[in-house]
């Protein structure tokens, strides 16, 4: 099936709105790790460091699961990820 130039342009242009959307949320995950990290040094309370580090481990998890999906989207990227990785 043979798409039209404007169907790919479109196509392009949704995928480029995705990675900007995705990029966007993995700086969120990596200032959540961050902003934990530093509640937990400053936390005396066991069980509120011991559940800070667990959602910490979560974010985590979501860096990875985006990094993921940005490579999927943007070959350029999954290349430079694969030099240097």
């Amino acid at each position: 099936m043979s798409h039209s130039f404007e169907e790919n342009y479109e196509e392009q242009l949704a995928i480029q709105d995705d990675l900007g959307m995705l990029r966007e949320d993995l700086i969120s995950e990596l200032q959540a790790i961050n902003q934990y990290q530093e509640h937990v040094l400053d936390l005396e309370n066991e069980e509120a460091v011991n559940t800070l580090e667990h959602i910490i481990e979560e974010e985590k998890e979501h860096v990875a699961e985006l990094l993921r999906l940005i490579q999927n989207l943007d070959p350029a990227q999954a290349e430079k990820f694969k030099r240097i990785l």
